[in-house]
């Protein structure tokens, strides 16, 4: 007969939050494994074993015995390791998998809020930003832990601008010491919390990724700006990945910044500009416009880069003569970064050219956009040309490897 290994989702572990069906399958089973925190607070409905995380799937293994139960925080399939697990029990036996309750849907309970619009982020040991899943979601739950504590998120939407995002806190939820709290952003900031912490929260105000900015939309000033048919081929040349760290280099208005956020939902865009009227352009186009995971840099480009995280992706449109330094400097932090430079001047495009050829990078393309617009005279529609641009793409990793 097979092994049977039961992967048990143990809620908040505490007695009163597991279902029957994971205490008849604890009390079934030979050994019964978890990690300490759950062990202790399980152990008097039987006798548990506590183990590492990371080590449960070799201890099951290694104990020999028939029928071996494995509880997990939470719920099974919530944000925890039971894929993992489950495929290297599999090579030893039957896996039955019991689901479990939640951190999301105990606190919503308790709350009264429900959960079936949120937006689930993890920011528990793992790379990311809160700000963009704040700017284009009403209803985000995250998951904290590591260097993103609950409080080091709170502190990060209240330096962004999200001050008054409403946050509820949920601080080891189901213990006896559980504790929920609600308040703005700007008030949970000062709140320490402990490492068992998740986050509810509600921006009314939260901008729709995936509605077209035409020019209209944008704060203009006397800053040159990149045309609608324009910013939106590029954006997509750059092929923007959700968790993407992006460079605009020379932002001017910022409008391909804003663009480029909604692309980059869980990352982050670095709006360089060297101009005081253009910076404070950005500041205004990412706050009416709910793009809040643009962050203005005040700086010259290549010179500004070490200061800055390294990018996935970078568009060029304006270089202050430093075009080639930056596609230098560019691939070499970053040997498969995705590059598109915008050029309206022949030398220009030329320049763009060679050098990207000359530093190796893949993916070579040009086009060319020329754009006309209608505009009323008297009762006729006219056509009105925009200036042509040319846009030289490169970058990611060569077709031929």
């Amino acid at each position: 007969m097979e092994r049977q290994f039961i992967i048990i989702g143990a809620g908040m572990g505490v007695p009163e939050e597991l279902t029957a069906q994971a205490r008849a399958a604890m009390c079934a089973a030979d050994v019964v494994l978890a990690p300490k925190r759950i062990a202790d607070s399980l152990s008097g409905i039987c006798p548990i074993t506590a183990v590492g995380i990371t080590e449960m799937g070799e201890h099951a293994i290694a104990c020999g015995v028939q029928t071996v139960a494995l509880l997990m925080s939470g719920d099974t399939g919530f944000f925890s390791l039971t894929n993992r697990l489950q495929t290297s029990l599999r090579l030893h036996g039957e896996v039955h998998i019991l689901a479990g309750l939640s951190s999301m849907q105990y606190l919503c309970a308790k709350c009264g809020v429900p959960y079936d619009d949120a937006h689930i982020l993890s920011l528990h040991g793992r790379e990311g930003s809160i700000l963009g899943a704040v700017s284009y979601h009403k209803k985000v739950f995250v998951l904290t832990g590591g260097q993103h504590t609950a409080q080091s998120i709170c502190r990060d939407l209240d330096v962004a601008g999200l001050s008054e995002v409403q946050v509820i806190l949920g601080e080891n939820l189901g213990a006896t010491d559980e504790k929920i709290l609600a308040g703005t952003a700007h008030e949970l900031a000062a709140q320490p919390t402990s490492d068992l912490a998740v986050l509810l929260i509600q921006n009314p105000q939260a901008a729709d990724a995936r509605e077209s900015l035409r020019d209209d939309r944008f704060i203009r000033g006397r800053v040159p700006m990149t045309k609608q048919e324009v910013r939106w081929a590029a954006v997509n040349l750059l092929d923007i990945k959700p968790t993407d760290i992006v460079y605009d280099i020379g932002a001017g208005t910022g409008s391909v910044s804003v663009e480029l956020a909604r692309h980059a939902e869980h990352g982050l865009v670095y709006a360089i500009e060297q101009k005081e009227e253009g910076l404070e352009l950005i500041a205004q186009n990412r706050t009416a416009l709910g793009a809040f995971n643009v962050i203005p840099v005040s700086g010259y480009a290549p010179k500004i880069f070490p200061e800055l995280p390294i990018p996935d992706a970078a568009f060029i449109g304006g270089s202050s003569g430093e075009l080639p330094e930056i596609l230098t400097l560019l691939k070499r932090v970053n040997p498969s970064i995705r590059v598109c430079i915008s050029a309206i001047a022949l030398e220009t495009m030329g320049l763009a050219l060679e050098c990207m050829k000359k530093l190796g990078y893949a993916n070579l393309e040009v086009c060319q956009i020329s754009a006309a617009r209608g505009r009323m005279v008297a009762s006729y529609t006219m056509m009105t040309a925009n200036n042509p641009v040319f846009l030289l793409s490169a970058g990611g990793k060569s077709n031929d490897v």
